[in-house]
């Protein structure tokens, strides 16, 4: 959807940048935020979150845009708390990073008998990376998470380094990691904003988005081909609408918790929900009001922009913004702002940045590209004498 901006919005805050310039109320250069900004958590949201009629009774709980970041419903999104299994959606993602898929690990000892969910491995056999990553994510397999840690590292605590040092990369500042399972431990949590973006991360690996996106499959048990059934664990996984993913979780610390991914028309959304007593019914509502009261909308400017020109042939010099998509609610007004240099000297090339397009949801802000320079802006040609005379 391209957002349709009245001419009359754009001639006045043009013609205001002449006297701006003598009051010297806009600044010479605005830096520009990075386009797809988190949407705001604004009451106002929250508002019409719980006017649609959805309860969400977990103790913390987020829903995101997958593509954008932008953050459409939260519930003490922040707050840390155990994470269960879906700690597993890190032990993959790090494993992805580190160990070929077709890699042959071989079962030892200290991969069997671990406590939880289990794909009984024995020792001796021979599985596969992507075939033990199958039992992580399907089967929620303990003994494969740490199967895979020690093939990776050599040790669950090896392994848990990498983990942590994974997630600081990935910018999560209140999330950690003791072991590759989901055990409740101490020094084990996360919060739900933080899981939610390393979803969003690792579903753009393709062999992580394939496997949590699989109902079904069958690996080697004890070297017998196709000797151990799978079934994915996900409650939604073939009765929602879109549904691609991503893992289940309990504990009885930790409670009930769920990252569930749908997509439907080019829209990803992700919902974490952590500390519930139930997931189903949770995250089928979120995600339901999500797709009916969000889109998302390829946002322009599309009228002529200029910006007075000091030195030059010409008064004026042409300016132009890179249109921005974001995933925003499907009412409310959308509004542009133009925050632009109150000139440009001639000589300026084509491209130079000269400000922002601030684009704004029911007059709060949602993000901005650069507004730059759409031609070269050629110095005024003077005689000998107006060199000399001025």
């Amino acid at each position: 959807m391209t957002l349709k901006i009245p001419k009359i919005r754009f001639l006045l805050p043009c013609a205001v940048l002449l006297l701006a310039i003598a009051a010297g109320a806009l600044p010479l250069f605005v830096p520009a935020l990075p386009p797809g900004e988190p949407f705001p958590e604004t009451e106002a949201f929250h508002v019409a979150f719980e006017q649609g009629g959805v309860s969400v009774g977990a103790e913390s709980a987020i829903l995101i845009d997958g593509d954008s970041g932008s953050v459409l419903y939260a519930k003490n999104p922040d707050e840390r708390r155990g994470m269960a299994s879906t700690t597993k959606i890190m032990t993959a993602y790090a494993v992805l990073s580190s160990l070929p898929t077709e890699a042959v690990v071989e079962i030892t000892p200290e991969m069997t008998g671990v406590e939880g969910s289990s794909l009984y491995l024995k020792a001796g056999e021979k599985l596969t990376v992507e075939e033990l990553l199958y039992g992580l994510l399907l089967e929620s397999g303990n003994d494969s998470a740490v199967a895979l840690a020690i093939a990776c590292d050599g040790s669950v605590e090896a392994f848990a380094e990498r983990m942590n040092e994974t997630a600081k990369e990935l910018g999560l500042e209140n999330t950690r990691f003791a072991n590759p399972h989901g055990l409740s431990e101490e020094g084990h949590y996360t919060t739900a904003r933080e899981l939610a973006m390393l979803t969003a991360e690792a579903l753009k690996n393709e062999t992580f988005a394939r496997i949590v996106a699989t109902y079904q499959t069958r690996i080697p048990y004890e070297g017998i081909e196709g000797g151990r059934y799978l079934t994915n664990h996900n409650p939604l996984l073939k009765s929602f609408e879109g549904m691609i993913g991503v893992k289940t979780g309990w504990t009885t610390a930790d409670g009930k918790c769920f990252v569930s991914a749908a997509r439907r028309e080019g829209m990803t959304l992700i919902g974490v929900t952590l500390g519930d007593t139930g997931i189903s019914a949770t995250h089928r509502r979120l995600l339901e009001f999500g797709f009916e009261h969000f889109e998302k909308r390829t946002l322009q400017v599309d009228v002529p922009l200029q910006l007075p020109l000091v030195g030059g042939e010409a008064s004026f010099l042409a300016a132009e913004a890179e249109a921005l998509t974001l995933t925003l609610p499907k009412t409310g007004e959308v509004t542009v702002r133009i925050d632009a240099a109150p000139f440009v000297y001639a000589g300026t090339a084509k491209g130079t940045p000269a400000g922002r397009a601030v684009f704004l949801w029911n007059g709060v802000e949602v993000g901005s590209t650069p507004l730059v320079t759409a031609e070269e802006a050629p110095a005024k040609k003077i005689s000998l004498w107006e060199k000399w005379f001025g």
